[in-house]
């Protein structure tokens, strides 16, 4: 079980040779458990193997398949499951290695978001011209030569991305209809299979556009713009298909990120209690358990939330102009509190976040410092900028590798690290 720690001593035939077992069970990543284990031999100098199990945790669908994908736990070292490596200290400064993978489509396209499986990026955008495609899957695994696999245009463009199983759910920019379904038939075949539009209690009330999506355990986790109704929708699909909404919440203000752990969902929005904290044990009655609120909300609006294993980050706007006291940066956020141990300026805003177990990744706005890396407690004295010549647009993982969508061209850049 998680946390739980297990150990045995056996006799090795002398009163002097005890031989000694000794397991702990913690989070690998946000979906598996690590089972570090520990053999020793107390009669030689405490000499002994060591050696770890990674299984999925209970929670997980029998196939894998959930809606956060199966990143590093430790990116310098790249950890994966699967990958093999002697147990020694992490190095104190990753090496990035960074290769700019150029889109072969539309270069005025305005790309929104971005997930990346196995080689294949699924990109959305949000155009203004009515035959533009709104889903574009490129196969990205030749870096000088990636190819266009398909393509769909749903109508109104993209805001947010999720994929899961074989479907991408995505935040519509409409107000006919705020969550789309898209089959993924292989790579090479998307269809819209759904188009779903918020019930509305009040006829009159004018429908507001999708802006932030998350999916977990056969459920959409929705928000939307400002309106005078819900602005987070809980939407069942079990039936991928044939959406229904469960239940929703409030927050009076827009809706830019979500992420849900367990029975907690974390919400980021652009009022006063820019991070807030719902239990979601029974999906039918969310209720608010904490919320957190940073100096600097009336200009600044949260932008990204990443978890990882125990602990919460989150990042927003710089607001168009640099206050020092006003931070862009929170992290070590516990599900028991919103409250956070770590907080720092980041000047140009945060796009994008991405945590393992000894660093955070930072995708910023800042000129020359893009890609910020920083220890687990955001010390600057330690922290590796490296520059893009591109505004960042988000900044997601797969495997072993971090991967920026840039806001200005078709460009995604693959980030892999080295030690020397």
């Amino acid at each position: 079980m998680l946390y739980e720690t297990r150990s045995r001593s056996y006799s090795a035939g002398s009163s002097t040779d005890v031989y000694k077992i000794d397991a702990r069970a913690v989070w690998f990543g946000n979906d598996r458990i690590e089972t570090d284990i520990t053999v020793s031999d107390d009669g030689y100098d405490n000499h002994g193997l060591s050696f770890a199990a990674v299984r999925a945790y209970p929670v997980v669908s029998p196939d894998g398949s959930v809606g956060t994908p199966l990143c590093s736990v430790n990116f310098s070292q790249n950890t994966v499951v699967g990958s093999y490596q002697y147990f020694h200290p992490p190095p104190e400064t990753p090496i990035a290695s960074i290769t700019p993978i150029t889109l072969p489509i539309n270069p005025l396209l305005p790309l929104t978001d971005l997930v990346v499986r196995n080689g294949v990026a699924y990109v959305s955008t949000d155009s203004s011209i009515a035959s533009d495609p709104d889903i574009l899957v490129v196969d990205i695994k030749d870096h000088s030569h990636p190819a266009v696999i398909s393509s769909l245009n749903t109508g109104p463009g993209i805001s947010a991305i999720s994929l899961a199983n074989s479907y991408i759910f995505a935040a519509a920019a409409s107000t006919a209809a705020q969550l789309h379904v898209i089959k993924i038939n292989g790579p090479s075949s998307l269809y819209l299979a759904k188009k779903y539009q918020l019930p509305q209690e009040v006829a009159s009330t004018s429908p507001p556009m999708g802006t932030a999506i998350f999916y977990a355990n056969k459920r959409i986790y929705l928000g939307t713009e400002r309106w005078k109704e819900q602005e987070l929708a809980i939407i069942d699909v079990t039936n991928p298909e044939n959406p229904a909404k469960i239940s929703g919440y409030e927050t009076d203000s827009k809706i830019n990120a979500i992420y849900a752990r367990g029975d907690v969902l974390y919400v980021g929005a652009s009022d006063q209690n820019q991070l807030r904290t719902l239990n979601i044990q029974n999906p039918s009655s969310p209720i608010l358990t904490n919320s957190f609120s940073p100096s600097g909300w009336q200009r600044q609006e949260v932008k990204f939330i990443d978890y990882f294993e125990d602990s919460l980050s989150f990042g927003r706007t710089s607001g168009g102009f640099n206050i020092v006291n006003d931070k862009e940066l929170f992290s070590g956020i516990s599900t028991s509190s919103s409250n956070p141990q770590y907080m720092l300026d980041i000047q140009g805003g945060v796009y994008g976040i991405v945590s393992d177990r000894d660093h955070i990744f930072v995708a910023t706005r800042t000129v020359d410092q893009e890609l910020s890396v920083f220890d687990r407690s955001l010390a600057t004295s330690s922290a590796v900028y490296y520059s893009l010549p591109v505004l960042p647009q988000t900044m997601k993982c797969d495997g072993n590798h971090l991967y920026i969508l840039a806001k200005t061209a078709p460009v995604i850049y693959e980030i892999g690290f080295y030690t020397d």
